[in-house]
């Protein structure tokens, strides 16, 4: 039976590889952003737009990883809810952001 590659990327990636992060970046970037996209909505894309917040969402993941804030993490379903979960957070951040800045504070 063939190892998954995403599980094999995550194993190589807690080990430091930083050629593993390049191929979950490839993975799952054009998902993530889409997602973003949906959740930013018709929101003016000022100062970032959905490709920062996926990189963003990607910086949090790769220092809580190396801060060992993702206890599980071992597949390519605790991977995807993590990004999730982080590019849904990152985009109402920068919802936000928009939001008073529209207001002038």
């Amino acid at each position: 039976m063939t190892e998954d590659p995403v599980t094999r990327w995550i194993d190589a990636l807690k080990a430091g590889d930083e050629e593993a992060a390049a191929e979950l970046w490839e993975c799952y970037f054009e998902r993530l952003v889409r997602l973003a996209r949906q959740r930013l909505g018709n929101t003016p894309r000022r100062v970032a737009d959905e490709e920062d917040v996926v990189v963003s969402a990607f910086d949090g993941f790769y220092r809580g990883l190396q801060a060992g804030r993702f206890p599980k993490l071992d597949d390519r379903d605790d991977l995807w809810r993590i990004l999730v979960t982080l590019t849904a957070h990152k985009a109402i951040n920068q919802f936000k952001h928009q939001a008073r800045q529209k207001r002038g504070g």
